[in-house]
């Protein structure tokens, strides 16, 4: 709820909510619904991958890596904070926490701001801290949104980002092969702030398994609950492109989160113990205050919706909880305190995949729980799923290219009966099955329907696994 002397501030709310989302402008005018929505142009070409690094240097504990990002299109920084006796033989491995920042801020402000460094202390981990926004071609801050971009707004140019990409398919499998980690879902942590914490749920939602442990602070959980504040072509038009909206909204990708452990901490846009008790005289000052409490009022409900999301998929396990405080940097420094004694002893057992997890994206390329998949499809629509040890059910339109995780005998056969035909692959050097799913003609017409009748008629094909076959054969079981 939202206090009473906050209510009918509307202008303010609108951009206080934009400030919280991250609209990928430098400063956002309150939006109305009879605002129209600028023209976008969809990104043109495919995303393409690939991290190298340019450059390194170091500053104690506190390690910079430049990179040259493909899916950027240019040079990316990011900030590694080593842990305290770190050691470089490659002998230990260490767990890691990325670390996304919020709208206006970069990098540099987990150490200058949040005292990251003090408050992980001796703690053996290695900690990651990568841009999330950059300068637009007017030469100011621009916001990522930790979203690969539908596109631009009409009459601009340049590079469309792709900071999702860069994030988890780039930057991720660098520091995995750049530094000892603990490379699996057991050992990779993710927490943001504002619009990072709702990157960093989104991210360990987009990508099952990638992340065993996501935390958000004050974070942007539902951005479909007002699109408004977000007038932009970051995801596009809502109203034309309601499934990209779905695609990177944590809300609507909760079921993804099953195995995952989260942590989730907002205030009620109330004053806290770090907020004056009373709206300040000075009208500055009452602004400001103002303004903090309606974003975190905003992040609160954002914050509500996303566990009722998670309890309504069955998931009741996360670590919520929601006090007065305001949208203020005091809160993210005891949200964080507390995040790193709640990941401690959460490092040590073994997070693995659930035994049944559903999954529904509409992502071209994505994975899941060491699984891998392709859609070829000519639309946008999600894929639904759900996928087990040794078997799989898939629904949607067109091809599924599937990839298994590693976790067979390099070599040897497997049947694997895919609908009502069984066909024979041969486990890659790595243990791993590659087939493909046919789920029909591809869909012409974008998906717009997401409620329970939204895959009426599309088709539903299951997959099942069987164990190795016998050195001669596997009685003749063939596509």
């Amino acid at each position: 709820m939202i206090p009473l002397y906050l209510v009918g501030w509307s202008r303010a709310a609108a951009a206080a909510l934009a400030v919280l989302l991250g609209t990928g402008l430098a400063a956002p005018a309150p939006a109305s619904a009879e605002t129209p929505w600028p023209v976008c142009v969809e990104r043109a070409t495919p995303i393409r991958l690939g991290a190298s690094q340019v450059g390194r240097s170091a500053d104690g504990r506190l390690v910079t890596y430049t990179l040259r990002s493909r899916a950027m299109r240019g040079e990316q920084r990011v900030d590694v904070l080593l842990p305290d006796g770190f050691d470089a033989s490659g002998r230990t491995h260490y767990p890691t926490l990325y670390l996304l920042h919020g709208a206006g801020g970069d990098r540099t402000n987990w150490i200058d701001r949040d005292q990251v460094d003090t408050i992980v202390g001796d703690l053996p981990i290695i900690v990651v801290m990568p841009d999330g926004s950059d300068q637009g071609p007017d030469g100011k801050n621009r916001n990522g949104g930790y979203t690969d971009w539908f596109g631009l707004t009409q009459g601009t140019s340049g590079p469309v980002p792709a900071w999702e990409s860069y994030h988890v398919r780039e930057l991720v499998p660098f520091i995995d092969r750049t530094l000892p980690t603990q490379a699996n879902a057991a050992g990779r942590a993710i927490a943001g702030i504002s619009m990072g914490g709702g990157g960093a749920v989104k991210y360990a939602a987009a990508f099952p398994g990638t992340f065993g442990y996501a935390g958000s602070f004050s974070g942007a959980l539902d951005i479909r609950s007002d699109p408004r504040g977000q007038q932009n072509c970051v995801r596009g038009n809502p109203a034309e492109q309601e499934v990209v909206w779905r695609d990177n909204n944590p809300t609507d990708l909760a079921g993804n989160l099953r195995g995952t452990h989260l942590f989730v901490r907002s205030g009620t846009g109330e004053p806290g113990p770090y907020d004056a008790q009373k709206p300040p005289t000075d009208p500055v000052e009452r602004r400001q205050w103002q303004t903090r409490l309606l974003i975190e009022a905003g992040a609160c409900q954002m914050a509500r919706n996303f566990v009722a999301a998670l309890e309504k998929a069955g998931i009741r396990d996360a670590d919520a909880r929601f006090l007065p405080g305001s949208h203020s940097a005091p809160y993210w420094q005891r949200d964080l305190r507390e995040f790193v004694s709640w990941l401690k002893p959460l490092l040590r057992p073994r997070v693995s995949a659930p035994s049944a997890l559903p999954v529904s994206t509409a992502r071209a390329s994505f994975t899941a729980w060491g699984w891998m998949f392709q859609a070829q499809r000519k639309v946008r629509e999600f894929a639904y799923l759900t996928v087990r040890r040794n078997a799989l059910t898939a629904t949607g339109s067109g091809r599924l290219d599937v990839v298994t995780p590693p976790n067979r005998q390099s070599g040897r056969r497997y049947p694997i009966k895919i609908g009502d035909r069984t066909r024979v692959v041969t486990a890659d050097r790595h243990g791993r099955l590659a087939f493909s799913i046919d789920l029909g003609p591809s869909h012409t017409v974008q998906q717009t329907d997401f409620g329970p009748d939204a895959t009426k008629g599309w088709r539903s094909v299951s997959v099942k696994i069987g164990a190795t076959c016998p050195r001669t054969g596997c009685d003749d079981a063939r596509a």
